[in-house]
C-alpha cells in the first residue's frame, strides 16, 4: 500500500537506549491485547449510525479494552456541496488497502473473524473477545500534552516487549469528537455528533514505523511533536476534544496492543454534553425492577454528578433523580430510582412509560424520549429447577436472579469456556416477592456457539418456560414467586411442544437460514405462536 504524504506538522524522535526500569511508565507484566474497532463509515451511509452505536456500547462495556476509530471513507463519505469532508489520506488508504466495499464496516485488530477480515457489525464483538482472550507481546503506555500559546501537541509512548516480535511497527492516530455535521439515518439533520473520527496520522507510515528493538524484555520510546492545525479538510479543530490511539503491530498485520490518552486541555474552556440511550438489556416484555437504567453518556470535560429525568407511567408524571460521578469524555449505565412508582403495575395487562432527560449538572438538556409498554410479570413457584445450556464462550455470560432492587439472589456459575455445560440449579425464592430471571452476553452476540439455551421446571420436574434462543445481549423475565401449595400446575399453558422453522416465503426448513427467519411454536394449551428470528 502507498503510503501518503502528510503535512510536516510532525517532528519525531526515538529513544532505543537502556535506562534504568524505574524511569519507564509502562508495565512489564504480560497484559491482554486489546482491541482496536477501525469502523469504516461515511455521512452518507444510512445503517451507519447504528455501527456508531455498537461500537459505543463495547468500549462503554468495556473500558480500556475496546477503542473504537470511526474512519470517514469510500463513497459513503464524498462530501456533497457544502458538507464537511471528514476524509483522510491515510483512511482511504486504509479503505483501499482492506478493501472495504460494504459500509459501516469493521476490522478488529486486523485479524481474521470467522475466516473475514472485514465485519459487519454484528461480529465486532465476538471478534473483539477472540483478541482480548490472548495475551499481547507488547505493553504500550502513552502520554499527551497541549500547549495553548503555540498549538503544540506532544505526545510521549513508551513500550516493553513480554515476548519477541518479528516486525513490530508502532502507528498513531489523533482522533477527534462532538464534531457536528450531517448523517444519513441520524435523525438530526446537521447537528450529529461525529465521534471518535481519524483526523491525521501522526507516525511516518500508513501501516506503522518500524521499531528496531525485537527482542522480549527490551524497551522502545517515541515522542511526537504535532502543531495542531486550525482545521484540517477544511474541518475545525478542537483540541478539548482530541484524543491520541497509539497501537504497535506485527509487520502489516495483527494489531498487538493499544493505548489511549488525551492532552490535559483543563486551562481551556471546556465544552459540555450530555445525552443517554438505553442499555444493552433495556425494557422488553415486562420489568419490576425499583429503578430505570440508561446509558448516560458524557461528551465534554466536566463531570457529571446529577441527572434530572420526567418519568411518566401510565400518563403519570414522575421527577426522578441521578446522583454520583462520571468523568469527561466517558459513558456509565446508571439507575433512575423510582421510589415504587411502578410497583403497583405489576399486574396490569399493559402499562406505558416514557423516560426522557431534562437537566445534566443543573443545565438543561434536550434528549429524545425512550418509550415503550411493560406487561404483566409471569408467575413460578417459588422452588423450581433453572436448567442451563451454555455455549462454548460461558466467560461471556451471567447467569442470575436478581431481587425488585437489582440485588443478586442467585449468580449460577461461573462455567468453563470451550465446551458445552449442561447444568441444573436449585433456587428458593420467597413466596409473594417479584424476582428477575436475568441472562447478560457481555459481548452482545449471544448464546449462539452452540445456541444454548434456559428452562425453568417445577420441582417435578415439569417445564415452566423454555428460551431456545439468546441473542444479542441477552434477556430478562421478571416473575412472582409463587408459594408451591398454591400452585396447581403452572407448566399446562406455557410448556412447548412443538417448533417448526420456515423461510420468508412459507418453505419448511430442518434448521435457521443464515438471515432472517420464522419459527411457529406450539403450546400444549394448542394456542400457537410465530416470531421472527435472526441467524448471524
Amino acid at each position: 500500500m502507498p503510503t501518503m504524504p502528510m503535512k510536516k506538522y510532525l517532528l519525531i524522535s526515538m529513544l532505543s537506549f537502556p535506562l534504568m526500569a524505574s524511569a519507564w511508565n509502562v508495565s512489564t507484566e504480560p497484559s491482554p491485547k486489546g482491541a482496536l474497532i477501525e469502523e469504516y463509515t461515511g455521512i452518507h451511509c444510512p445503517n451507519c449510525p447504528d455501527g456508531h452505536k455498537v461500537a459505543a456500547m463495547l468500549s462503554t462495556l468495556h473500558p480500556d479494552q475496546v477503542y473504537p476509530v470511526a474512519i470517514h471513507a469510500g463513497y459513503y463519505a464524498q462530501p456533497g456541496r457544502d458538507e464537511p469532508d471528514f476524509r483522510t489520506q491515510v483512511g482511504e488508504a486504509l479503505n483501499d488497502y482492506f478493501e472495504v466495499s460494504f459500509y459501516p464496516a469493521g476490522i478488529v485488530n486486523r485479524r481474521s473473524y470467522k475466516e473475514q477480515t472485514v465485519l459487519g457489525r454484528s461480529y465486532w464483538g465476538a471478534a473483539c473477545r477472540q483478541s482480548i482472550r490472548e495475551t499481547s507481546p507488547v505493553n504500550l503506555w502513552s502520554s499527551a500534552s497541549y500547549d495553548p500559546a503555540t498549538r503544540l501537541l506532544t505526545v510521549e509512548v513508551e513500550g516493553y516487549l513480554t515476548s519477541g516480535m518479528e516486525d513490530p511497527r508502532l502507528n498513531l492516530y489523533l482522533l477527534q469528537s462532538e464534531i457536528l455535521g450531517p448523517q444519513s439515518g441520524g435523525l438530526l439533520g446537521n447537528d450529529y455528533p461525529h465521534r471518535h473520527a481519524l483526523r491525521a496520522r501522526l507516525t511516518d507510515n500508513d501501516l506503522g514505523d518500524a521499531v528496531e528493538v525485537k527482542t522480549q524484555g527490551e524497551y522502545f520510546s517515541r515522542s511526537f511533536e504535532y502543531t495542531l492545525p486550525e482545521e484540517i479538510t477544511g474541518v475545525a479543530t478542537d483540541p478539548v476534544n482530541m484524543e491520541l490511539v497509539a497501537f504497535v503491530t506485527e509487520g502489516e498485520g495483527e494489531v498487538c496492543a493499544v493505548s489511549e490518552c488525551r492532552p490535559d486541555t483543563s486551562d481551556l474552556p471546556q465544552t459540555f454534553g450530555a445525552g443517554y440511550v438505553a442499555p444493552p438489556l433495556f425494557i422488553t416484555k415486562n420489568y419490576a425492577f425499583d429503578f430505570f437504567e440508561v446509558v448516560l453518556e458524557n461528551h465534554g470535560g466536566e463531570a457529571l454528578t446529577s441527572a434530572d429525568f420526567d418519568i411518566q407511567i401510565n400518563s403519570k408524571p414522575y421527577e426522578c433523580r441521578w446522583e454520583g460521578e462520571i468523568p469527561g469524555h466517558t459513558n456509565e449505565i446508571v439507575k433512575i430510582p423510582l421510589n415504587g412508582a411502578l410497583k403497583d403495575t405489576y399486574d396490569e395487562e399493559s402499562t406505558s412509560y416514557v423516560i426522557r432527560l431534562t437537566k445534566v449538572n443543573g443545565k438543561e438538556v434536550e434528549a429524545s424520549s425512550l418509550r415503550g409498554t411493560i406487561q404483566e410479570v409471569a408467575e413460578y413457584p417459588a422452588e423450581m429447577i433453572v436448567k442451563i445450556k451454555t455455549d462454548n464462550d460461558a466467560s461471556d455470560n451471567t447467569w442470575r436472579i436478581l431481587d425488585e432492587d437489582g440485588n443478586v439472589v442467585y449468580d449460577f456459575g461461573p462455567y468453563p469456556d470451550g465446551v458445552v455445560t449442561e447444568a441444573e440449579e436449585h433456587v428458593e425464592l420467597e413466596p409473594g416477592k417479584i424476582y428477575c430471571l436475568e441472562i447478560f452476553d457481555c459481548w452482545g452476540d449471544g448464546i449462539i456457539n452452540p445456541l444454548g439455551n434456559v428452562k425453568l421446571l417445577n420441582n417435578d420436574g415439569k417445564q415452566l418456560v423454555q428460551y431456545k434462543e439468546v441473542r444479542e445481549y441477552g434477556l430478562r423475565q421478571f416473575f412472582r414467586a409463587l408459594d408451591i401449595s398454591s400452585v396447581d400446575d403452572l407448566s399446562a399453558a406455557t410448556e412447548v411442544v412443538k417448533e417448526e422453522i420456515f423461510d420468508l416465503t412459507g418453505a419448511a426448513l430442518s434448521e435457521p437460514v443464515s438471515g432472517v427467519y420464522l419459527l411457529r411454536s406450539t403450546y400444549s394449551d394448542g394456542s400457537i405462536k410465530v416470531e421472527k428470528r435472526y441467524n448471524p
